[in-house]
């Protein structure tokens, strides 16, 4: 999330203006809410996936398989966000986009099978901060040298080509009304349920530790989400050539950065954004091959599968996944945009029935199994047109209403079993 907070936030900058603050918000607001409900106790499950607490909850093996296929599509979403992010980075040094989205998909695929997630754990923490470090001091200099804000303005409005007038630059709602409102509910809602922010919560100490973090890293992002939109401003605004920044705004960072550094320093910073975007590249890799080898071989295909073959198994799972994601990156070409499709049809799908089977005692199996599939049906029929939208941006929004509707009267409809022992301590936090 905070490479995507980063460059996905600098691409909507360099389009929106300040307006582009809103995904960067979006995803502190979403921790920070995660922190505030559903940390303490999902990690209190002490489980591995969503889809493991979706099948103790109901007491179901479909809804778990159906939810890891949701996951799955959407982890393969995000993670082409990730590879169109490092096609950026490389397009901005001279490699063409798609070479470079090939060449970091092959790295990021080799990093992740042979180190696997002991490696990816262990390096996030230092990618990030130099990472985010260096953006933040490029944004300072970088208003220094054009400035100030009036400065910037000034710059804006003597560029020719922008995407919409210089003045609007500096609106908040440049996004409009229908795309802010968009951007804030899915990436909170996802968030909420994501595989790739709970398996940093089951990884965490304790309860305790899961919920302080994301309320921290939550604030952070919220009180930063400024720098990349500024980011996007300033590189159009110093670029000889603003006109390719305006044509390609996902360069945006690493423009900006070799810019205000020069290509001596600037090259050691754009690779430290390049290994933060490998850093969670490999995250979401390792959560959609705990899916595939978890949640759907070890759970249906094979149960008695010894660590072996499900090693071998999650290297093999890790290279398709891989491929995958590449194959969505060259399709929807918009970092932002395609985590905003990645989150439709799994949000639509899988949020209800996990946070009614948290909070709502008479939630049933039936009911949850019913929402899954009316959500991320009515999400898919809006994604491919079948049903129309005003605005595709309320796809999602749709999907999550058809799911709660059908979830709440199939639940009603039916019988709910009664939760004891060990799922009523589990789920005692419903009150």
């Amino acid at each position: 999330m905070v490479v995507a907070f980063i460059l996905g936030g600098a691409s909507w900058g360099a389009t929106y203006g300040l307006g582009g603050i809103w995904y960067g918000f979006a995803c502190g607001l979403g921790l920070l809410v995660l922190g505030l409900t559903l940390a303490r106790p999902m990690r209190a499950l002490a489980l591995y996936t969503v889809p493991d607490v979706l099948e103790m909850r109901y007491r179901s093996k479909t809804i778990r398989l159906l939810a890891a296929l949701l996951s799955l599509l959407a982890l393969v979403g995000i993670l082409g966000a990730q590879v169109w992010a490092a096609s950026a980075i490389f397009e901005a040094i001279g490699l063409p986009g798609t070479a470079g989205a090939v060449l970091a998909t092959l790295v990021f695929i080799a990093y992740t099978a042979f180190s696997g997630l002991w490696a990816v754990a262990l390096t996030d923490f230092v990618q990030v901060i130099i990472g985010s470090v260096g953006i933040f001091v490029a944004v300072v200099l970088g208003l220094i040298k054009v400035g100030g804000i009036n400065g910037l303005r000034g710059a804006l409005e003597g560029i020719q080509g922008l995407p919409q007038p210089a003045s609007s630059y500096f609106s908040l709602t440049s996004l409009g009304a229908s795309l802010l409102a968009l951007t804030l509910l899915a990436t909170v809602m996802y968030t909420l349920i994501g595989q790739d922010f709970y398996q940093r919560l089951f990884a965490a100490k304790d309860e305790k530790t899961a919920r302080r973090g994301a309320i921290y890293a939550g604030a952070l992002l919220m009180a930063l989400s400024f720098l990349p939109a500024l980011a996007g401003m300033l590189a159009i605004a110093l670029s000889g050539n603003p006109e390719s920044i305006i044509n390609s705004p996902k360069t945006a960072v690493p423009a900006l950065v070799i810019t205000v550094f020069g290509s001596g320093v600037g090259a050691i910073f754009v690779a430290a954004v390049l290994a933060a975007v490998m850093s969670t590249a490999d995250s979401l890799l390792s959560a959609a091959t705990s899916h595939m080898v978890r949640d759907i071989y070890a759970s249906f295909i094979n149960p008695k599968a010894d660590e072996k073959k499900l090693l071998n198994l999650s290297v093999i799972t890790t290279v398709a996944i891989g491929l995958l994601s590449l194959v969505a990156a060259l399709t929807i070409q918009g970092i932002v945009e395609l985590l905003i499709y990645s989150y439709d049809v799994y949000t639509s799908g899988v949020f209800i029935p996990l946070v009614l089977g948290i909070y709502w005692r008479r939630a049933t199996k039936e009911g949850a199994l019913a929402g899954m599939a009316a959500g991320s049906l009515a999400a898919v029929l809006g994604i491919t047109g079948v049903v129309s939208f005003q605005y595709w941006e309320y796809i999602y929004v749709s999907g999550a209403l058809v799911s709660a509707v059908v979830m709440v009267l199939v639940s009603l409809a039916t019988r709910a079993e009664p939760l004891e022992g060990e799922l009523e301590e589990a789920f005692s936090v419903r009150g």
